[in-house]
């Protein structure tokens, strides 16, 4: 009776997890080139329902190393026309490189980008690009072709300057990447050096201005995953009823 609790509580984590992480789907289903997010089971076996993890090593020193829970979906999302030039979407494979605070690299799936007050391109959240992309003040017609090259029209010239290049990098598993919010992820520490090109080289995607990546979660899958891990959580929670049930007859006879 004992190991009937001890299984449905983990039960009961692992749904309650799985929950939380459908309602983060659904709240996100309109946002921008999110992806959706997902539990890893055996992640959530190697816990306890106290959300300690169970140790694999022998011997009471023996410490565990817990799996991360949560895992990415790095499938691209549909492409919606904007018609604004600094809207940026990635038609295939790849990351756009972002400065973090304290030195630290960011990777993003694009979107919109704006000229921030140094002159360079940044994301709507503040964070400017890695690359080091210069728009003069008098730049009009500025443009994102699709081989990352930002062009535009300076004052006393015809003909279109080419003000720098966005470059794209990607990642052997990308499913590993840490989430930080914002649509930016950053590499796990330890993870093998990206392969950086320009888009369209090295199976890299294209860059398409005009437009924006949407989320990845489909409405109708995620509340029919809904549905079903709350009548699991319930099939649970009977469980749970039904061993302490038994528990207590197990007590009023020894009593008797």
């Amino acid at each position: 009776m004992l190991d009937a609790l001890y299984i449905s509580a983990i039960g009961l984590q692992a749904q309650k997890q799985q929950l939380d992480t459908v309602a983060s789907n659904l709240s996100n289903v309109n946002t921008p080139a999110y992806k959706r997010q997902s539990v890893d089971f055996s992640s959530v076996l190697d816990r306890s329902p106290m959300g300690q993890s169970v140790g694999t090593g022998t011997g009471a020193s023996a410490e565990a190393k817990p799996g991360r829970m949560l895992r990415y979906d790095m499938a691209q999302g549909d492409l919606h026309p904007t018609g604004r030039p600094l809207d940026v979407a990635i038609g295939g494979v790849g990351f756009v490189e972002v400065d973090l605070p304290g030195g630290v690299t960011g990777y993003s799936r694009a979107g919109s980008l704006q000229v921030n007050a140094e002159g360079g391109l940044s994301l709507t959240n503040g964070f400017a690009l890695k690359a080091d992309i210069r728009v003069p003040g008098n730049a009009g017609d500025l443009q994102i072709q699709p081989d990352g090259s930002v062009t535009a029209t300076l004052a006393g010239e015809n003909a279109s300057t080419v003000l720098g290049q966005i470059e794209l990098v990607s990642f052997s598993n990308p499913e590993a990447m840490q989430y930080r919010g914002d649509g930016l992820f950053t590499a796990p520490a330890g993870s093998a050096d990206p392969t950086r090109a320009r888009p369209g080289q090295e199976g890299l995607g294209s860059l398409v201005a005009g437009n924006l990546e949407g989320s990845n979660v489909s409405l109708e899958n995620e509340m029919v995953a809904m549905m079903l891990m709350q009548r699991v959580y319930e099939l649970n929670s009977k469980v749970v009823q039904t061993a302490d049930e038994l528990m207590g007859m197990s007590n009023n006879l020894r009593r008797g």
